[in-house]
């Protein structure tokens, strides 16, 4: 396998074309009422913040390049986004303990045309072999979406190798050689203090005591981070 190697210079370009947030994405889900739609309420409530401004880029994204695919692969038939891609054919690759491992995946097709896995590279001890494989049973133009944490408290230990900073998850996908789309992120100082204090998750509500009624996206306080990347044509 080869991948890209890139220098200083084009690690800036990248960073301003891709990773770097105006202040306009920071606070474009400071209000959340304006995005209910009688999905995102339900996940609102018991689920980890971070993943309600996830989910709405991912939504405003799928609509934006008009993503409607044939074939679909996803490791959790149970992720949030599938309530916005309706798929004509979707097929589960979920890990059970033995099969389903990204690491040595190798399925007869190799023709899909969106691989979902959502909260998944924080538990791959080798991102970069697996996000090759992926892009491997990709059709050209194929597209990818995944989140993960940047930041986060140990879970599923001792399957918890790692957290990627935003522009480490473009590089990656880069490297294997996809294009980067669009990259999201979120996090604030509220969110990481409660994490490591209490070893849990905050939900909407929680976060919302904690920040007196204000939930912010602080840029150089990311938790999470997300990418939607393309297979080249």
């Amino acid at each position: 396998m080869t991948y890209k190697i890139f220098n200083s210079e084009e690690i800036a370009t990248i960073y301003e074309r891709c990773v770097k947030k105006n202040q306009l994405y920071l606070n474009k889900y400071n209000n959340l009422n304006f995005h209910f739609d009688g999905k995102i309420e339900k996940i609102l409530a018991g689920h980890d913040f971070p993943r309600i401004p996830c989910l709405l880029d991912f939504k405003e994204w799928v609509n934006l390049y008009k993503i409607s695919p044939r074939k679909m692969l996803c490791t959790d038939d149970t992720d949030f986004e599938l309530n916005y891609i309706n798929p004509e054919v979707l097929h589960i690759f979920k890990y059970d303990g033995q099969n389903g491992d990204l690491h040595t995946m190798n399925l007869q097709d190799k023709d899909y045309d969106f691989f979902l896995f959502s909260q998944t590279m924080e538990h791959l001890f080798n991102p970069v072999l697996c996000v090759k494989n992926i892009y491997d049973h990709l059709a050209p133009g194929g597209w990818i979406f995944t989140s993960v944490p940047t930041i986060n408290i140990p879970h599923m230990t001792p399957y918890h190798f790692s957290g990627i900073y935003p522009m480490g998850l473009a590089l990656t996908f880069m490297s294997v050689g996809f294009e980067v789309i669009e990259i999201g992120q979120w996090g604030n100082l509220n969110y990481l203090g409660y994490i490591f204090s209490n070893h849990q998750w905050p939900d909407y509500y929680k976060l919302l005591t904690l920040g007196s009624g204000q939930i912010s996206n602080e840029e150089q306080n990311v938790a999470h981070c997300w990418i939607l990347a393309r297979k080249p044509i």
